[in-house]
Parts: structure tokens; sequence; C-alpha cells
């Protein structure tokens, strides 16, 4: 074989493999465009099948929007008809606001005819007003000042009723004792019987008020206790004073007070007997057995 024939052989076979693999290449091209093909059916159907709802979903929806078209043609018909009756009312009610701007302008004119006499009796209220609250005023102070004289007049009437009372009762007592002592033969009225002395209940009571003498020592004492308490003229107590912690809480002896001048609620005494370890104060204590 020539050098030619090898080469038109070799270029043979080159060709062959060329149109081997072309062919390969269109048939693989062939097969993806047949895929393809069916793929793109199959988008078309689906396509169609919802166009086809669309469509049907569009008359559905174009049925119910020209019904409501309708509908609002009728009530925009019968709107129409109410804005008319409405437009008749409106001027009918015009007429009715002029006729009352009418009567307003004339009551305005009469309200200010009698506007001063207004302004006058209202000036006359106000000044009618606050004389009323004084008034109120005063008759609360009086009803206050009537209720404090009640409680007042209360408590005296129950005090008097108590005096009364502890008068009677010692008048009897008294009595009683004068009839003993007529009885035993004595004359309550002699000069020794007269300026006997009782001796004073059994009392506790409290220094109010103390006088000094010249040499800063206590000389007149005033107590909290009277004639109401069973007190008279002459009757002594003893003064003392509470103890403390230091001295074990033992009150502390300061003296004794003769009775000069007795009120019933508080009385005056002269000092007969002061300890020499102690001064009477304010606050200390009266009592009339130790």
């Amino acid at each position: 074989m020539s050098f030619v024939g090898k080469v038109l052989v070799v270029v043979q076979v080159v060709l062959s493999v060329c149109f081997m693999g072309f062919a390969g290449a269109v048939f693989t091209a062939q097969t993806n465009w047949r895929n393809e093909s069916l793929k793109l059916k199959d988008n078309v159907a689906s396509l169609q099948k919802s166009m086809n709802e669309l469509e049907s979903e569009y008359s559905n929806y174009k049925t119910d929007k020209t019904k409501e078209v309708n509908d609002a043609k009728s009530q925009a018909e019968l709107a129409k008809a109410a804005n008319e009756a409405l437009t008749a009312k409106i001027k009918e009610k015009q007429n009715d606001l002029d006729t009352v701007s009418a009567e307003r302008d004339t009551s305005v004119a009469q309200a200010e005819t009698t506007g001063e006499e207004a302004k006058f009796r209202r000036q006359e209220s106000d000044r009618q007003r606050v004389v009323n609250k004084t008034l109120h005023n005063t008759i609360n102070d009086l009803r206050a000042k009537i209720k404090s004289l009640e409680d007042t007049i209360f408590t005296q009437s129950i005090r008097e009723k108590s005096l009364v009372a502890k008068h009677n009762k010692v008048l009897d007592e008294l009595n009683y004792l004068n009839k003993i002592v007529a009885n035993l033969g004595i004359d309550p009225n002699a000069p020794a019987i007269a300026g006997m002395q009782t001796p004073p209940p059994a009392v506790e009571g409290l220094i109010i008020n103390t006088k000094k003498d010249k040499r800063n020592g206590t000389k007149f004492v005033e107590v909290s206790l009277g004639s109401d308490d069973g007190l008279s003229k002459g009757h002594q107590l003893y003064v003392y004073r509470f103890g403390n912690k230091e001295n074990g809480n033992r009150p502390k002896y300061l003296g004794k007070i003769e009775l000069v001048y007795v009120d019933p609620d508080k009385a005056v005494g002269t000092v007969i007997d002061a300890a020499k370890n102690g001064v009477i104060e304010k606050g200390d204590h009266v009592n009339s057995k130790l």
C-alpha cells in the first residue's frame, strides 16, 4: 500500500470516529430536547388548566360584581330619593330656624331690657348670701356655746345633786350625833365640845403650790384637797415624797402641815413640823395618815 493510501485510511478512520462522536452528540441532544419538550407540554397543560380555573373564577367574580353594581345602583336611586326628601325637610327646618331666629331676636331685646333689673337682683342676692352666711356662722357659734353651756349646766347639776345629797347626809349624821350627845346629857353647844376637833378622814392629795419664808423655807402650802373631801380648818396632814431606785422606792417624810383655810376643792396649810433633810415642794404628796 502506498503512502497516500495509508494517509487516506487514517483520514477515513479519523472521520469515522468524528462521525460517531457527532452522532452520539446528536442523539444526546435529541434525547434532551425530547425530555424538555415533554416538560414543556406538561407545563402548558398545567397553565391551560390554571387559565381555565381563572376564567371560571373571573366569570363568577364578574357575575357577583355585576350583581353588586346593580344593587349599588338600586341603593343609589333609593339614596337619591332619600336625599331629595332630606333636602325638602332641610328647607322646612330652615324656615323653622328663621322663625326661631326672629323669636330669639325678640327675646334678646326683652332680655337686654330687663338686664339691669336682673343684675341688681343678682347683686342683692349676693349681698343677702353674705349676710346669710354670716348669720349661719353666728348661729353655729351660738349653738356650740349653748351646747358647751348645757354640758356645763349638766355637770354642775350632777355636782349640785351630789353636794346636796352629801350635805343632807352630813345633816342627818349631825342630827343623829346631837341626839346621842343630848341623850348622854351633854350640851353640843358648850365651849368645851365646840372646840373639839374631829380627826381628818383618810385622804391623799398633792401639793399644788408653796410659799417660802425669809430663810427660803416653806411656810405655806396649797393642797388639792378641801371640804368636799371631809377636811376642815385645824386638820393636820403629813407631807412625803415618793422614793426612787436609789433609796429602794421608799417614801421620804418631809413634815407636817395644819390647815388654816379650807375651800370645797382646795385648802391652805402652814408648816408646823419640817424635816431637816428635805424641803416641801410643788408635786409632793400629802396624806392624813403615815
